[in-house]
């Protein structure tokens, strides 16, 4: 580490040490990334509006002094890690001898001009001067952006290969994630407290006329709250109910039904203890059964792709980890 940074780094760890006073920080180092330094108004700028948030906190007494503290010495932390991975990955985007087309550059930022502000050139330097940001900050930090989402795509691409016992082998591992349990198609008629003069009597006149051979779906359309204007139909799954997504006691009798079979009355009390009433009518019934492999494997590829992509980075990070000088201050 140079003299000058290593002056500054001693200044920071005095500061950390008399406590975090916001309104006099220095822009000192936070972390040395290979001789690059990292400075706390780069992370300061990703953690001041949690930390204003908590002197709120503090100040309102939802939270202590200490624990004020204690949650901003980690967010920072959190930061810093994130800002020390960007900065291995630009290093090593330098390293290896990239050299992205400016051209890209100027597109996302067109891009993000449009995105983000309509088109309007304007209206980003004026929310860039309320920040108390230059043009070319956000220039810098659009092209690192760019780079780092670029290099990663790279890196994960670069090894992963899903073969087709990979993908077997995940579908016999995880079998139960794709078993489709037993589902009936259904409709309710439902008759809450109070819905008539005396509900009793109209839910034993309804049962009456759905005995007597009259379309449920008319009847639950006449009387039911429960998706009236649906014919009573379930409304999962254009239907389809499984049993826990029923009330236990609604279960128990909807999948003992045939097609075209519905339930007698059937009678359960409300968070107040007046009965409310229910009629089931199953329209289609669906035994358990397991999806087919051939049915998922593109879905169960790309699982796969993501979860190598993943642990590819992530090995990929920690090798630039291992091979740099990395010195944290805070």
């Amino acid at each position: 580490m140079n003299k000058a940074v290593w002056i500054t780094a001693l200044a920071v760890g005095a500061w950390i040490q008399q406590g975090y006073s916001q309104n006099s920080i220095p822009n000192g180092v936070a972390a040395v990334v290979n001789s690059e330094a990292i400075t706390l108004r780069d992370v300061l700028a990703q953690t001041q509006m949690e930390e204003d948030d908590l002197k709120t906190q503090q100040a309102n007494g939802k939270i202590t002094n200490e624990e004020r503290k204690e949650k901003i010495r980690a967010r920072r932390n959190t930061v810093l890690d994130s800002l020390i991975e960007t900065k291995l990955i630009l290093q090593d985007y330098k390293k290896k001898g990239y050299n992205f087309p400016d051209y890209y550059f100027d597109r996302e930022e067109r891009q993000k001009i449009r995105d983000q502000f309509g088109g309007d050139r304007q209206a980003l330097i004026k929310t860039l001067e309320e920040r108390g940001q230059t043009l070319a900050d956000w220039k810098k930090y659009i092209r690192e952006t760019f780079i780092v989402q670029q290099m990663r795509i790279i890196n994960a691409k670069r090894y992963i290969t899903i073969s087709p016992h990979m993908i077997e082998a995940y579908y016999q591992q995880h079998v139960r994630d794709f078993l489709q349990p037993d589902r009936v198609k259904m409709r309710m008629i439902y008759l809450a407290p109070g819905s008539s003069e005396n509900v009793e009597a109209t839910a034993k006149e309804v049962l009456a006329r759905v005995e007597s051979g009259e379309d449920f779906a008319s009847l639950a359309k006449k009387y039911s709250e429960y998706n009236r204007s649906g014919g009573g139909l379930f409304q999962d799954n254009n239907g389809w109910a499984e049993r826990d997504g029923l009330k236990s006691e609604l279960a128990e009798v909807a999948f003992q039904l045939r097609p075209g079979q519905s339930s007698g009355l059937i009678s359960l009390p409300t968070a107040d203890g007046r009965a409310a009433y229910y009629i089931l009518n199953v329209e289609e019934v669906k035994k358990a059964t397991v999806t087919p492999l051939s049915s998922i494997r593109d879905a169960i590829e790309s699982t796969l792709q993501a979860a190598e992509s993943e642990k590819v980075q992530r090995d990929w990070i920690d090798r630039l980890r291992r091979d740099a000088y990395i010195e944290k201050f805070l």
